[in-house]
């Protein structure tokens, strides 16, 4: 009898994965999105935070109101001024500074995901990473927790260890096991004296203790993760070790899941990556998404694809493609 042949898959987290966790239901706070982010923050409660939070919601009032109401505007335009401040006016004048507004931006974003999803489990990662082994990924786009903590009743028992786990060591797998590449960084880092990336949890168990969010201790670009800059430089280690992993995962991939993510026109360059590793070749792709202009984008990067589609978790779960069951 021919054993079947393996196929490699991939598994890309949006902001919408975050969203759609399964214990973020009823009266929860929500995952932070893009076009809520201000609305939420205003609803953050007190707490260590304050300060910051106070500062973004002060700037977001000398915006223009066509850029109030989205972090990516909002944040590119406030990161710009005060970078530029920074080159054009004296050191007399007052300005918040490049890194003010990095690490302020960076604290609040930290600081709702903490409220969000806490120590929280999600049982539609668990079920869909259930699927997952070696050579296959996990590529997300996300800064919090939620894929470690699904993952975590199969990798406690492996002995996976999170620097595996991240491609941070690049050893071969021992077991059946998945790679967790983070390409816009994670809460779960930071950055050491020599620049390269250390992870804040040592131990699986650490993630009974806390949420793990420390977005509220640090201060500039201590913190590893990519806010929506419209120029990520992922040429630049440590990142380009991250991105070249995802490439070559990417490379290899026959099946390829998306879930929550948009591709935004704006992410030029994980479009260029996504481009790069499988346009031109058939693969398997499902878009979980209710959004008609996420589909769209994934169709028109994708012309080639056997494509499906699921306006939700709930829904692929339940009828998932053929080649996924």
């Amino acid at each position: 009898m021919v054993a079947p042949i393996k196929t490699n898959r991939t598994i890309v987290l949006g902001a919408g994965a975050s969203r759609g966790a399964s214990y973020l239901t009823g009266p929860r706070f929500p995952s932070v999105l893009d076009n809520d982010f201000f609305d939420l923050l205003s609803q953050l409660p007190s707490g260590k935070h304050d300060s910051a939070v106070k500062d973004v919601l002060n700037w977001k009032l000398s915006l223009p109101t066509d850029s109030q109401n989205s972090l990516e505007r909002a944040f590119y335009l406030l990161q710009t001024r005060a970078y530029l401040s920074e080159k054009f006016t004296s050191k007399k004048e007052t300005h918040p500074t490049d890194d003010l507004v990095v690490s302020r931006f960076a604290k609040c974003v930290t600081a709702l995901l903490r409220y969000a999803h806490r120590t929280d489990t999600c049982k539609f990662h668990q079920e869909i990473f259930r699927q997952l082994g070696a050579g296959d990924a996990i590529l997300s786009f996300n800064y919090d927790l939620v894929a470690e903590r699904a993952l975590r009743y199969r990798a406690e028992p492996l002995g996976v260890s999170f620097n595996w786990l991240y491609g941070l060591d690049a050893k071969p797998a021992l077991f059946e096991f998945p790679r967790l590449l983070r390409l816009h960084g994670s809460s779960n880092w930071r950055l050491g004296d020599d620049d390269q990336i250390r992870v804040r949890t040592r131990k699986w168990s650490e993630l009974d203790i806390s949420p793990r969010y420390r977005g509220d201790q640090g201060a500039g670009t201590v913190f590893p993760i990519f806010l929506p800059f419209w120029d990520k430089h992922i040429e630049r280690e440590p990142w380009l070790k991250i991105w070249k992993a995802a490439y070559l995962c990417l490379k290899s991939s026959d099946e390829l899941i998306v879930w929550g993510y948009s591709l935004p026109p704006t992410d030029i360059k994980a479009r260029q990556l996504f481009g790069l590793a499988m346009n031109g070749r058939p693969f398997r792709l499902c878009v979980i998404d209710p959004a008609p202009e996420t589909q769209k984008r994934w169709r028109a990067l994708f012309p080639m694809a056997e494509y499906s589609q699921a306006i939700c978790v709930q829904d692929f779960l339940k009828d998932p493609p053929k080649w996924w069951r």
